[in-house]
């Protein structure tokens, strides 16, 4: 006959109430309430701080280093342009001349001239000739300087580039051979020891803007394109140049950015000889200038792409040019005195702020993207392979295994502990599964936690023709206390817990206490963690949560238990040694996933904990997104409060795989996307924005193929419908969004220390019936074949 009590034991642990007050709080819960605030607090006065610096700093950074005593307005060149044709600008000069600049066109005493617009200087008088092509022109630009002969001015730009650059200051080394490099400034600020190695070596550096920008419609951004390379220069070479190229040249029809860069003291150096190296591949030829005793501005790259038909082609050009009597030198001989680089200048507060923008703007997002791909790939594959390595020798291991040949009444007795809250429409199924266990030597203690429903009546009524259930009741106080309430009244050694809506099939007891009865190997078995299978496959969302069941469990955490390595034994499908859990006092209350938490104060405690996939158990899963959110909410930030709690484990030998392999590897799985997360998703916009969707593509393949071969692997080993596989596709369509959503929620509620409550999904009975069972047991009331036909 049942025994129906109100009375319970003491728990294991201490008591709570439905809003988990506890005599030690949960994790990360903030009785003050003042936690939230003073994060807030913190965080405004870091931003009042952070502001208050760059409305210093910002307007000092974007100041020009170099002053000009005239016309210094911004807007200054873009109206001097519209004043004449500018489709026709006067060009004075020859094409062959290396520098550029605009003039203002004025007449004088002393005839016509051309006037700087940035100073009184008058820079010459023109010709009639000139003043004839002039015309009524306000300005006209000019091309100035001359070029000595039989020498070469060997140019180089889009540097430095972290290969190609180091090679040709090799080559210019090992020959003697001086050269002026155009740099782009965040290249400078990626490679920094290349650029002060180009001037520790003698050679002439110049500006090539900051990002090789070639759109100059934005009057600030040319600005700033400019003036942000010179400062990221004196900051890391201590070096100051007045020396401008613009990207792709041709200075003639592009009189904006050179007014531009006048008003802001630069000067543009262009070039005479294209050698067009940037388009050669590998082993191709570069055209190179003809040696004919003139004197050359060559232009090659040093960055930007492959180089290794520019290194080679400019052994050539040394080579014949030396063999002919040629020169080689930098810039200097015919840069105007006052525009000659300044080196050893010593760089102000705005120089290093600048570079520190650059870098956390430009080069540091790359670096990281550029890590986390190959981490992500390489940790990815890695683990995946380890993982599906040691799920097959586990898998192989259990088949072969030999495991004791025990009589019926020689199996110990298992005690089945459910807790129950409002389970009134499947908890009659749930016991109807359990009644139709083969395990012989079997008894239930389902605990009600004080349920408003009918389910109190359901199991007293079960129970009245089933000697082996015991109902137990007790005020509301959550699932662990009810859990704690149903061990402590356990006769059994052996502890089998489940869920409410859980379904177990007929072998799954005997599989469960088959490990606790076999010999012990190195270290007894304290805790079986069982298969969980979603049992309402009826739609993507069930289906998906039904793959991520099979895989997570069938490969994850069998390897795991290969390497001893289980952190997570889920209570809805779990066998536990009576003693382990009398050592580790049972469920705890300062978290909200219990069994995680147990599971790892065992292994703490020296048990060993072990995966059995013929430990079969069916749930029901969310069926809406909302529901599944709530869920998942829940275990995530019951999975960090055991991790936090935890946090001693990590990287200990004493605690095997799981302290050195898997908690480290679920606390980067954890940490890596929350802080790198909004970076990874703002490139991969702005890669596809910008067509470079390859890499991206090639990541999600990688990562699609990999989970393709863990599902196929997993759905063999359990004998699962290979229609889970229609699902792999879209598997990280719903996983990525979603674990964005669980990261970021937990974070925010474990900073504001608030409780989260125990999210109870709505039951709606939606479990399949289980094939093996399909009819009614005679023993039970009518009532009940109607709950639970196809049960017995």
């Amino acid at each position: 006959m049942a025994r129906h009590s109100d009375d319970r034991p003491a728990p294991l642990r201490g008591g709570a109430d439905r809003t988990g007050s506890t005599a030690v709080p949960p994790v990360f819960f903030d009785p003050s309430g003042k936690r939230w605030y003073r994060i807030l607090a913190t965080l405004v006065v870091l931003l009042a701080i952070a502001a208050g610096a760059a409305s210093w700093i910002v307007p000092q950074a974007l100041a020009q280093p170099w002053e000009r005593p005239l016309n210094q307005d911004r807007d200054y060149p873009r109206e001097l342009i519209s004043t004449g044709d500018q489709e026709n600008i006067p060009l004075l000069g020859d094409s062959a001349n290396p520098f550029s600049r605009i003039g203002l066109v004025e007449e004088t005493d002393d005839g016509t001239v051309l006037r700087s617009p940035f100073s009184e200087e008058v820079l010459r008088v023109l010709t009639e000739e000139e003043r004839e092509l002039v015309g009524d022109s306000p300005y006209a630009m000019e091309r100035f300087g001359e070029l000595p002969e039989k020498q070469l001015m060997l140019t180089f730009d889009d540097g430095p580039d972290a290969t190609y650059t180091g090679e040709i200051l090799d080559v210019l080394s090992a020959e003697g051979v001086p050269a002026t490099f155009f740099g782009v400034g965040t290249n400078v600020v990626e490679h920094p020891d290349l650029f002060r190695r180009i001037i520790r070596e003698g050679h002439m550096v110049g500006n090539h803007t900051m990002s090789h920008t070639t759109a100059w419609d934005d009057d600030l951004r040319n600005r700033e394109e400019m003036i942000g390379t010179d400062r990221v220069m004196r900051s890391v070479g201590g070096y100051a140049t007045h020396l401008f190229r613009l990207p792709t040249g041709d200075p003639d029809n592009k009189a904006l950015p050179i007014l531009e860069a006048q008003q802001l003291g630069y000067l543009h150096v262009d070039f005479d000889y294209d050698t067009l190296d940037w388009q050669a591949a590998p082993g191709e030829r570069v055209d190179l200038p003809a040696l004919d005793g003139e004197g050359r501005i060559v232009l090659m790259h040093d960055g930007g792409g492959n180089r290794t038909a520019t290194v080679a082609a400019l052994k050539e050009l040394i080579t014949e040019a030396k063999a002919q009597g040629y020169t080689f030198s930098t810039l200097a001989p015919i840069v105007p005195e006052d525009y000659r680089p300044v080196a050893n200048t010593e760089p102000v507060l705005a120089d290093d702020a600048t570079a520190l923008a650059v870098a956390g703007l430009t080069v540091a997002p790359d670096v990281v993207m550029n890590w986390l791909f190959w981490f992500g790939i390489g940790s990815l594959t890695l683990m995946s392979a380890l993982y599906v390595v040691l799920a097959l020798i586990g898998h192989r291991r259990q088949a072969r295994r030999k495991w004791p040949e025990l009589s019926e009444e020689d199996w110990p007795l298992v005690s089945v502990i459910l807790p129950v809250f409002n389970e009134e429409p499947v908890v009659a199924r749930t016991l109807a599964a359990l009644r139709a266990s083969d395990y012989p030597n079997l008894e239930v203690v389902a605990v009600d936690d004080g349920s408003t429903d009918d389910t109190l009546a359901i199991m007293r009524r079960v129970a009245q023709q089933w000697p082996a259930l015991r109902v137990l009741t007790q005020p509301n106080a959550g699932k662990s206390i009810a859990s704690n309430h149903g061990i402590m009244a356990a006769r059994g050694e052996i502890v089998v817990t489940l869920d409410g809506d859980t379904l177990f099939e007929p072998q799954t007891v005997r599989m469960f206490a088959r490990h606790f009865i076999a010999p012990p190997g190195r270290r007894p078995v304290g805790a079986v963690a069982g298969h969980v299978k979603v049992g309402n496959r009826r739609g993507l969302l069930t289906m998906w949560q039904s793959l991520e069941y099979i895989s997570g469990i069938c490969v994850t955490r069998m390897a795991e238990g290969v390497a001893g390595a289980i952190s997570i034994v889920p209570g809805a499908c779990a066998a536990w040694r009576r003693e382990a859990l009398q050592a580790a006092g049972g469920y705890s209350h300062d978290t909200l996933a219990e069994d995680a938490d147990l599971t790892m104060t065992l292994q703490k405690l020296g048990w060993a904990v072990v995966q059995e996939n013929r430990a079969v158990a069916w749930t029901e899963a969310p069926m809406t997104v909302r529901g599944l959110a709530k869920q998942r909410l829940r275990w995530t930030y019951g999975n960090l409060q055991a991790l936090w709690k935890h946090a001693g484990m990590l990287f200990r030998p004493r605690y095997g795989a799981l302290g050195l392999i898997a908690l480290p590897y679920t606390l980067l799985a954890t940490l890596i996307p929350l802080v790198f997360l909004p970076l990874t998703v703002l490139m991969a916009v702005l890669n596809l924005a910008a067509g470079n969707w390859q890499p991206i593509a090639a990541f999600a393949a990688l990562v699609l193929a990999i989970h393709a071969v863990i599902c196929v692997i997993a759905i063999r080993m359990v004998g699962e419908s290979w229609t889970h596989l229609l699902v792999v596709p879209v598997y990280r369509i719903v996983y990525e969004p979603l674990r964005a959503y669980l990261l970021y929620a937990s974070l925010l509620q474990a900073l504001k220390g608030r409780m989260i409550g125990w999210y109870k999904p709505e039951r709606t009975n939606s479990v399949l019936d289980l094939p093996a069972a399909a009819a009614p047991d005679t023993r039970t009331a009518p009532w009940e074949q109607a709950d639970r036909a196809g049960w017995a």
